[in-house]
C-alpha cells in the first residue's frame, strides 16, 4: 500500500483517487441493501412485481341475445403491504443500553491546569452536542457498518467567553483563541463513500478519502473527493463532469498534529440475519389483513331462512326473524386460524431473539408488577447487556480516540494548557442503561465505608451520581464541617 506521500507525489487526482479507492481493504457497504432494509418504504413488501395488486371480478362473463360472448370484468384492487420497521426498533433499543448514560470521563488528577483542561473537553462536548451525536454515530455503526468523525476548526470567540467566565484558571490569561472545535459525522446514509487509509501492517490509520455530492442553489450537483491526512484537508471537485480542481479554500492546514478523523468498522449490520424473517412477518401480516377486510368484518352469517322475505321494522329497529332453529351472527376475531397468529408471535420473537434484543413493548410489560433493578435488572437483560459490551469493544475504542484527539486539540487551541494536555492521563468508561435503585446504592456505600472494607472516595464513585469525585469528597467535607461550626 502507498503512503500518504506517495499518494500524494502522483501527477494528477484522477490517478491519486484510483490508489485511494483500491487502498481500501474492507468490502464498501451495500448501501442500497442496507437501506431497502432500514426505511419501510423500501421494504419489499411495497414491491409491486412481489406482491402485485388482486383482481376482483366485477362482472362475470354472459352471451348477449345475438350468441356473444363477453368477457368478464375485473377491477383492480389494492392489496394491504404492511412494512414493520423491526431493524430501527431493535438498533435503537442496542444503541439505548450501549449508552443509554453518556460515557463518562475518567481522570485521577490534583493538577489546576489538568482540570481546567477536563472542563474545557467537557464544554466542547456540551457546544457540540456529543451526547446526542454519540447515539447517532452508534446507530449508524450498527446499521450502515462504518461511520466516520471529523473535526475542525471554526472562527468563533463567543464560545471561548463562556467558558473564560467559568474556568478560574484561566484568570490572567489576556489572548483568548481564535477557533473553536466543531465536529461532522460521515457515514453512507449520509451520502458518504469513505475510504480508510491504514500502514501496511495494519495498525496505524493514515487517513481517510471520502467522496460524496452536494447541491447548489441553483439545484446542480457537485460532485467531490475529500482527503484527510495527519497534517492537511485536501478537496477537489469535478469540473465538466472530468478534470478536477481544488476546490474553494483547499488544501489547508488543519493545526492538529493528530489526525481529526475518528474511523469504526463492523463487518455486517446488526441486523443481517433477520431480513428474511421479517419479510415473512410482513407479508403473512399483510396477508392478514386482506383475509380479514375481504372474508370477515362486517360478514353476516344467517343459519336458518328468514321469515317474510327480510326484516320487519319495529319501531327504530330492526329485526330479523329466522326460522328453523337458525341464527344469525357476524365473523369475529377469534374465528381466525390460531396458526396464523402463532406464526406471526413467532416470527417477531425469533427477529429480536436472534440479535439479543429484549421485546420491549407495553403489552410485554403491562402487569409485570414493580419493575426489576440492580443484579435483577442485570440477569433479566443479561443477553442484551453481553451484546451492549460487545459493541463497546469497537465503538469504546472509536470514543478514546476522540478523547485524545480533544486532549491535543484543545491544548493546541489555548497554549496555557498545553502542558496540560501532554501530561493528562484520561478514559472514556461506558454506563450503559440499567434501572437501578438508588437508595440501596447508598446503602452499600455507607455499609461498605463505615465497615472500613471500602474509602469514602470509593463510596462516592459506587453512588455513583457525580463525576468529579474529589471535589464531592471537599463538599462533603466543607458541609460536615459547617454543622459541626454550627454546635
Amino acid at each position: 500500500m502507498n503512503s500518504i506521500e506517495e499518494i500524494l507525489e502522483l501527477p494528477t487526482w484522477d490517478e491519486r483517487i484510483k490508489v485511494i479507492k483500491n487502498s481500501r481493504r474492507t468490502p464498501m457497504p451495500n448501501v442500497e441493501r442496507l437501506s431497502k432494509n432500514w426505511y419501510t418504504d423500501k421494504h419489499r413488501i411495497h414491491d409491486k412485481q412481489f406482491r402485485k395488486n388482486m383482481k376482483t371480478l366485477k362482472k362475470d362473463s354472459y352471451y348477449d341475445t345475438h350468441g356473444v360472448e363477453h368477457p368478464a370484468e375485473y377491477e383492480e384492487e389494492e392489496v394491504a403491504r404492511i412494512a414493520l420497521p423491526i431493524e430501527q426498533d431493535i438498533v435503537n433499543i442496542h444503541v439505548a443500553f450501549t449508552i443509554g448514560n453518556e460515557p463518562a470521563i475518567k481522570a485521577e488528577t490534583e493538577y489546576k491546569e489538568e482540570k481546567t483542561l477536563l472542563n474545557v473537553i467537557k464544554k466542547v462536548s456540551k457546544d457540540n452536542k456529543l451526547k446526542f451525536q454519540n447515539k447517532r454515530e452508534l446507530r449508524a455503526w450498527l446499521a450502515e457498518q462504518e461511520v466516520c468523525e471529523y473535526w475542525y476548526r471554526y472562527d468563533a470567540s463567543g464560545f471561548w467567553r463562556k467558558v473564560w467566565n467559568k474556568a478560574a484558571s484561566f484568570v490572567g490569561i489576556k489572548t483568548q483563541p481564535e477557533y473553536k472545535l466543531r465536529m461532522q459525522i460521515w457515514s453512507p446514509f449520509r451520502g458518504d463513500k469513505l475510504y480508510p487509509i491504514f500502514s501496511d501492517d495494519g495498525n496505524d490509520y493514515l487517513g481517510i478519502g471520502r467522496e460524496y455530492e452536494y447541491k447548489k442553489s441553483d439545484n446542480s450537483t457537485v460532485h467531490c473527493f475529500m482527503l484527510v491526512t495527519k497534517d492537511s484537508v485536501y478537496q477537489v471537485q469535478h469540473i465538466d463532469k472530468e478534470d478536477w480542481a481544488n476546490s474553494k479554500g483547499y488544501p489547508f492546514e488543519h493545526g492538529f498534529k493528530k489526525n481529526p478523523t475518528m474511523y469504526a468498522y463492523r463487518p455486517e449490520e446488526l441486523c443481517h440475519n433477520i431480513t428474511g424473517a421479517r419479510e415473512s412477518l410482513e407479508t403473512l401480516t399483510s396477508d392478514w389483513s386482506d383475509a380479514i377486510k375481504m372474508n370477515f368484518f362486517p360478514k353476516l352469517i344467517l343459519e336458518g331462512d328468514l321469515a317474510n322475505g327480510g326484516a320487519e321494522n319495529i319501531g327504530k329497529s330492526h329485526l330479523l326473524k329466522i326460522t328453523g332453529g337458525g341464527k344469525a351472527y357476524y365473523l369475529d376475531w377469534h374465528q381466525t386460524s390460531d396458526m396464523v397468529k402463532s406464526q406471526c408471535d413467532n416470527l417477531l420473537v425469533r427477529c429480536y431473539s436472534l440479535t439479543n434484543t429484549p421485546l420491549i413493548s407495553f403489552d410485554q410489560v403491562k402487569g409485570s408488577g414493580q419493575p426489576p433493578s440492580g443484579t435483577a435488572f442485570d440477569f433479566m437483560f443479561m443477553a442484551t447487556l453481553f451484546a451492549a459490551a460487545r459493541h463497546w469493544e469497537d465503538m469504546g475504542e472509536f470514543y478514546q480516540r476522540r478523547l485524545n484527539f480533544l486532549i491535543h486539540a484543545v491544548g493546541a487551541l489555548v497554549p496555557a494548557l498545553k502542558s496540560a494536555s501532554e501530561t493528562l492521563d484520561a478514559e472514556v468508561e461506558q454506563r450503559p442503561y440499567r434501572i437501578e435503585d438508588l437508595s440501596k446504592r447508598i446503602e452499600d456505600a455507607t455499609k461498605g465505608v463505615s465497615g472500613h472494607v471500602m474509602s469514602r472516595k470509593q463510596g462516592v464513585m459506587l453512588v455513583g451520581i457525580c463525576d468529579e469525585y474529589q471535589e464531592e469528597l471537599d463538599e462533603i467535607d466543607q458541609d460536615i464541617a459547617k454543622e459541626e461550626n454550627a454546635f
